[in-house]
């Protein structure tokens, strides 16, 4: 299932900003998209959301929403979010993004 995984984190030692969140998808059995967020205090237990979304494109946009609220991050929590990993389809993604 799982075709593609992401893991991002937000870490401000002075301000005690310890966050991360995370993507891991891919298909299931039946030929749904399924996203799996988890997203929370790194180290705590966090939560976690499960999408299902009906293609690959469908997901991709949801992937590509969810990481524009990341970018929103600074305004929000103070500090931005950082690719620690991506893999599978967002690999090339994230690092052209990054270039």
């Amino acid at each position: 299932m799982m075709d593609f995984a992401i893991h991002l984190e937000a870490r401000d030692p002075a301000r005690n900003i310890w966050r991360a969140y995370s993507m891991m998808g891919g298909q299931d059995l039946f030929g749904d998209w399924v996203v799996v967020l988890s997203y929370g205090r790194i180290g705590a237990k966090g939560r976690t959301k499960t999408v299902t979304l009906p293609d690959k494109e469908a997901t991709c946009r949801y992937v590509q929403q969810c990481l524009k609220k990341r970018e929103s991050a600074p305004k929000r929590i103070g500090i931005g979010y950082k690719v620690i990993r991506a893999t599978g389809l967002w690999e090339e993604f994230i690092e052209s993004r990054n270039a």
